[in-house]
């Protein structure tokens, strides 16, 4: 091979679905500075741009796709909902929401702009370790997370505790956790404790997901009020809150997983 010229074997094909002018030429110069051998097929600026070209190019050779997430008539989940594709996507935003945290630990990867060339390397280098293997599965997780953040973000409610003949209302923005013994289920505040006449259950299903977790068949736990969690025995872990509570909460290891990944949620409340 002459010195200069491109192993054909090695050729990257990528779409670029970018709406900033400036951002979309700065990507293709770092990317082309890291990997030479990069073909743009396509430079796409919308969300109904990108719907119709994919539906018209179905037998592309696409290898890899670089996407900023906020578009001008949209957000570009909607693209990979409608095309149902399997292929590795590289998300670039000037967001640092909690739904990258979810990216990153489903295998898809994302650069915060203005995009540097460290960062577009090492993403480079694992789209390239994963080639591949790129899995069905990181599909479905895609579109998972894509219904999540579909979902109405619930308010937080508000509850109201029955005291001898008064009605005492409180937020549950001030509940660090939410507790059951003995069939009666009891609000802890950090000034004070509420009885309610509500099961765990319904408490559970009027508090949004993202600040509240259900640890235990007894507590609810507020994500502001955590401070630590510890290892305990046969995997399980032991979370501490700043506030004292009756019991020690403890997560079994068949939630250590679904715990890890709300406590990394980042929310903009």
């Amino acid at each position: 091979m002459c010195e200069g010229t491109i192993d054909k074997s090695l050729i990257m094909n990528v779409i670029l679905i970018e709406d900033e002018a400036i951002a979309l030429r700065k990507l293709k110069k770092v990317i082309l500075e890291i990997a030479p051998e990069t073909v743009f097929v396509a430079e796409l600026e919308s969300v109904y741009d990108a719907k119709n070209w994919f539906q018209r190019n179905v037998n592309q050779q696409i290898d890899l796709i670089f996407s900023d997430i906020q578009l001008s008539d949209g957000l570009s989940f909607e693209i990979f909902e409608a095309i149902n594709t399997q292929l590795p996507i590289i998300f670039t935003t000037a967001y640092d929401e909690y739904a990258l945290r979810a990216f990153k630990l489903n295998g898809i990867d994302y650069l915060l702009k203005p995009v540097q060339k460290d960062e577009l390397q090492n993403a480079l280098n694992k789209f390239k370790q994963t080639r591949t293997s790129y899995s069905n599965q990181q599909l479905l997780q895609l579109q998972q997370l894509i219904q999540q953040m579909k979902q109405p973000v619930k308010a937080i409610p508000t509850f109201i505790s029955y005291v001898k003949d008064q009605l005492i209302p409180f937020s549950a923005d001030s509940v660090v956790c939410f507790y059951t013994s003995n069939q009666i289920v009891t609000a802890i505040t950090e000034q004070r404790e509420f009885v309610l006449n509500e099961t765990l259950e319904e408490i559970e299903n009027r508090l949004p997901a993202e600040l509240f977790f259900r640890a235990n068949r007894q507590f609810i736990i507020q994500k502001k009020f955590v401070t630590n969690a510890e290892l305990y025995f046969n995997n399980r872990l032991i979370v501490h809150l700043k506030q004292k509570t009756p019991e020690k909460i403890i997560i079994s290891r068949e939630k250590v997983g679904a715990f890890k990944e709300w406590l990394s949620w980042f929310s903009n409340r």
